[in-house]
């Protein structure tokens, strides 16, 4: 578990035999945080991600979940699935890296206005400005099936086989 305080520091407790809980030195200025399965995000005040924990897949081969890739600046929310883990940068694109067995780093072509990201066991979803999400990667229990006529949603969460979404409470639920 990760919390995050007012004075943009971090609080870890549970399970840490990836080091999942055991915090970077120095970790401070976070405004956001996402937990995978046993890896750690923080988003800091400057744009940039640290991340921490288990940095292979369940097969033990190295699939860098908790290496947050060079370079990478400019962003604005973050989200970790099981193995892989995803940024939204300003300009409102997606990166996301770690385990790809089931294509669940493969942003779709033309994914752009995201404001949030959510990872699941192997799929990832995205937020759009608009309300609509995109979801990718894994679908064994149609977890990437977005139902249509939902109307606009405000966020999104990934389990290891389902979606969850929030609707807009001003907008009716079709039936």
């Amino acid at each position: 578990s990760l919390a995050l305080r007012a004075d943009g520091t971090v609080v870890a407790w549970g399970d840490n035999s990836f080091r999942q809980t055991t915090l970077p030195t120095g970790l401070n200025s976070v405004v956001d945080l996402a937990a995978g399965g046993n890896h750690s995000l923080a988003l800091k005040t400057d744009g940039t991600v640290v991340g921490w924990g288990e940095n292979t897949d369940a097969n033990g081969n190295v699939s860098g979940q908790s290496s947050v890739p060079s370079g990478l600046r400019n962003v604005v929310a973050i989200g970790a699935g099981e193995y892989h883990s995803l940024a939204v940068k300003a300009d409102g694109t997606v990166v996301a890296w770690g385990d790809n067995s089931d294509y669940q780093c493969d942003t779709p072509a033309g994914l752009t206005n995201v404001v949030a990201v959510a990872g699941g066991g192997a799929h990832s979803l995205a937020l759009r400005a608009d309300g609509t999400v995109a979801a990718w990667g894994a679908d064994w229990s149609g977890q990437c099936d977005i139902p249509s006529g939902l109307g606009p949603m405000v966020s999104t969460v990934g389990g290891s086989y389902h979606t969850v979404l929030l609707l807009d409470g001003a907008q009716a639920v079709p039936r």
